[in-house]
């Protein structure tokens, strides 16, 4: 990202580009995938996010901002997606367990933690997007309550009690499955 120090310079927006979709790219799919729920849709609209992100590249003001304005226009993508009036929504079991690495030591630990996760997955997956979406940034993107709030455009009171709501939720349906 050491282009964006140089913005008062001739910027490569070509080579910044590359920077951010290699940085980026796969947080992004992961992240509209969330939404989606359908893989080559969440491509499509990672695709759309860096296109938008060439475009309106004189907006992006400090380094620090870049992962925040990336991931507000993908959610504003995923968004805008739904609103489409032809698009129908897909539910789909999803596994995000093939995105996230494990670093169990033994086959039967990490067959084990696999299923586990693969089981947090559909439950989270399960939720409201309202609540999905903040479990999503906090816990697999590890943004800040106040970074979500920026993300979302709520207010921080609303995250944490939807981020409460979402544990809650979770915690029930799995104790559920567990009984």
């Amino acid at each position: 990202m050491s282009l964006l120090n140089s913005q008062n310079n001739q910027i490569d927006r070509d080579q910044l580009i590359q920077e951010l979709m290699t940085e980026y790219g796969s947080q992004v799919t992961r992240l509209a995938y969330s939404y989606v729920k359908d893989i080559q849709t969440a491509e499509n609209i990672t695709q759309e996010v860096f296109i938008k992100c060439y475009k309106k590249m004189h907006h992006l003001q400090k380094e620090s901002a870049v992962k925040s304005w990336i991931f507000r226009i993908t959610v504003n993508k995923c968004k805008d997606h739904f609103r489409s009036g032809w698009i129908k929504r897909l539910r789909m079991n999803v596994d995000f367990s093939k995105w996230l690495k494990s670093t169990a030591p033994s086959p039967e630990e990490e067959l084990s933690k696999r299923n586990e996760h693969d089981e947090l997955t559909k439950q989270v997956l399960s939720l409201p997007v309202k609540y999905r979406e903040v479990i999503i940034c906090f816990y697999f993107q590890e943004l800040s309550i106040q970074e979500t709030s920026d993300l979302l455009n709520l207010k921080v009171p609303t995250v944490s009690s939807r981020l409460r709501r979402a544990r809650l939720m979770l915690q029930e349906k799995l104790e559920g499955d567990w009984k």
